[in-house]
């Protein structure tokens, strides 16, 4: 938990007196960069709101997601349904991985690894789970939502080229792939890497996805606007700044990204991973 010991407070340390850029947009609003590969993140993603929620006062989380009733702000039966099909996806891949031929290092460390399947939706609905009066905001295109389910990636392709790998191996294979992962936020040709060549259980952003950004950020910015959440979870595909030429080619937007249509600067954009030397230790991981 921070406190001023620790030399800030989540307001300077986040998002250093950016707001006067377009506070009309985006007074208080708090924005971030979320990955869907690394490991540890849920817990840290579950602290640092809970630290939000209780010294800054934050009762509004922003989540890029959409219900098939199109509704931005649901009730709880409403989350509750979708919270079901996405357990019922992750584990069916779960049940895949079980099935498969192999090791049992290599699947149990799989198996952790597909539970991370959009955990921004699921962890800030335990949330609410524990504080009815928090409020979810969810604002990504619900016409386009089918292909957010995609991001569990191609598992059958996926099992093929692990089972590849001599039995004795396949744990460490994934074990250094993912340890790769970890620098992911702050190394653009790495995580260039996740995106266009993903090696991972789970996907940042489906193939089909990359041809939809530019229209799905132009949905987001709007309802985020008039929504006007205290924090804003999205991925670090909607924050990239002046895209590689390899990124356009596939397809990402070349123009303004989602912080800056919000007025927010890049700088000001807090990937996830920052958070992390102050709401742990993390339990160690396995």
């Amino acid at each position: 938990m921070l406190s001023e010991h620790d030399g800030f407070v989540y307001h300077k340390l986040y998002f250093p007196g950016a707001w006067a850029v377009a506070p009309e947009v985006i007074s208080g609003l708090k924005l971030v960069a979320t990955l869907h590969n690394r490991r540890g993140d849920p817990l840290i993603l579950l602290r640092l709101l809970r630290t939000m929620v209780k010294e800054n006062g934050a009762n509004r989380v922003g989540v890029c997601w959409s219900l098939p009733s199109r509704e931005n702000e649901p009730g709880w039966a409403e989350l509750q349904a979708e919270e079901k099909r996405i357990q019922e996806t992750l584990r069916n891949a779960v049940r895949l991985v079980k099935d498969s031929g192999l090791s049992m290092e290599a699947k149990t460390f799989l198996g952790r690894c597909y539970r991370s399947f959009q955990y921004e939706f699921m962890v800030s609905l335990n949330l609410k789970r524990h504080d009815r009066q928090l409020e979810l905001v969810l604002f990504d295109d619900p016409e386009l939502r089918e292909m957010r389910y995609k991001e569990i990636g191609s598992l059958g392709e996926f099992l093929g080229e692990i089972a590849a790998y001599p039995i004795d191996e396949q744990e460490k294979v994934l074990r250094e792939r993912y340890a790769l992962y970890r620098d992911a936020y702050d190394r653009v040709e790495l995580y260039e890497r996740m995106v266009l060549r993903p090696s991972s259980a789970l996907l940042e952003i489906s193939q089909e996805g990359m041809q939809f950004v530019d229209r799905r950020e132009k949905y987001m910015a709007r309802v985020i606007k008039n929504t006007l959440p205290d924090v804003v979870l999205v991925r670090k595909i909607h924050c990239l700044e002046n895209p590689s030429s390899a990124l356009t080619r596939s397809g990402l937007r070349s123009g303004p990204s989602l912080p800056a249509m919000l007025g927010i600067k890049e700088g000001d954009v807090m990937n996830l991973s920052k958070a992390e030397r102050m709401v742990g230790p993390l339990p160690p991981r396995d």
